[in-house]
């Protein structure tokens, strides 16, 4: 899905929960966090559920050029969009004195991605339609562990990656027979995550996690999937004022066949101490092309009550294709590419 139609690797979650979302996808230094030292600023039995909506729409486009070779215009051939929901990250946290223990449920990659063509003659009759369906996700459970001790919390996560994916194609010929092709894998495995946490006061929070490069083991091919070892590093600064305002900030750093950055950058502000407005970016490249980039938007506001939370987060995603080429498309034209993306996150938090 990287490349569109091509790879059915996956897009990766960019955030963690409502909240991240709204912060750019930041979550190193967040309560409810893929860091498993941040449960160390947890000081309650906590419940955390949250549920995503995640819409795509792609088009292909065309040049088009008149009788005199100037460029006119672009005309699109194809104009595809798919809609699903799902859950996102859940967390159970338990605190006792020194000691943190939870366990985690989060989507890691994203498979989902629909294309379809109908190719025409000269005299606009159907020629062949390509219909093509991508479908699955990958997801982790993860026990957690944590210490605290005063202003330092470190912790660990086990992950045991789980998913599916599924792949149909059909071809249709109005002279002929139609063509369907179908297949359908599982993938597992396990990683490993270590986090720390500093919190020396109100105002200011620094993390580290780093996690282990691991893979995936398909059940339908003797190729596996392999990941690379990630460093992640965040902050979050909340200077003197009236209205408590955090800016929030995370780095993470993946070596593929080239190393790749990716950036989040966040705002948070607390109104009437019940009520919080968020706002964020994030900016990643593509793992396999990095000339293709993704820039997200986000937007958000809580609720906060004594015994619960509420979230809700808004992004909106346009990956730039400008300076790729589409040779292993298989596509004989010059296509140009439009891609965005929409996700709606709700997060419900509980201390029991």
């Amino acid at each position: 899905m990287t490349l569109p139609g091509a790879v059915n690797k996956g897009d990766r979650m960019f955030y963690h929960d409502a909240r991240s979302c709204a912060l750019g996808g930041v979550s190193l230094v967040l309560e409810h966090s893929t860091n498993p030292a941040a449960m160390g600023l947890i000081k309650n039995p906590s419940v955390f559920v949250s549920g995503a909506l995640f819409s795509l729409n792609e088009k292909r486009g065309l040049r088009v050029y008149d009788s005199y070779g100037n460029n006119i215009g672009v005309s699109t051939v194809t104009n595809t969009s798919s809609t699903k929901a799902s859950p996102s990250a859940c967390t159970f946290v338990f605190p006792f004195h020194f000691l943190r223990t939870g366990f985690q449920y989060s989507p890691l990659w994203d498979h989902n991605y629909s294309y379809y063509r109908e190719y025409r003659d000269d005299f606009f009759q159907v020629t062949r339609i390509i219909d093509q369906q991508y479908t699955g996700q990958t997801c982790a459970l993860s026990p957690m562990i944590g210490l605290v001790h005063s202003w330092i919390q470190v912790g660990v996560m086990q992950r045991f990656m789980y998913g599916k994916r599924s792949f149909e194609e059909v071809i249709i010929y109005p002279t002929g027979p139609d063509s369907v092709v179908t297949s359908e894998h599982d993938h597992n495995g396990p990683s490993t995550q270590c986090g720390i946490l500093l919190s020396p006061g109100i105002n200011v929070r620094l993390a580290y996690m780093y996690q282990f490069s691991y893979i995936l083991e398909n059940s339908a091919s003797m190729v596996n999937d392999t990941f690379p070892v990630q460093h992640s590093i965040g902050f979050m600064y909340q200077p003197p004022g009236r209205i408590p305002t955090r800016f929030c900030g995370e780095l993470i750093y993946e070596l593929w066949a080239e190393p790749i950055y990716i950036y989040k950058i966040g705002v948070e502000h607390t109104l009437l101490s019940s009520y919080t407005l968020r706002y964020g970016f994030c900016l990643y490249p593509d793992y396999t092309q990095t000339s293709i980039w993704t820039t997200v938007l986000t937007i958000g506001f809580g609720i906060h009550g004594s015994n619960f939370m509420v979230d809700i987060a808004y992004a909106y995603g346009k990956r730039d294709y400008a300076t790729d080429n589409y040779g292993n498309l298989g596509e004989t034209d010059n296509l140009l590419f439009d891609e965005s993306t929409n996700d709606l996150a709700l997060t419900f938090t509980v201390r029991l």
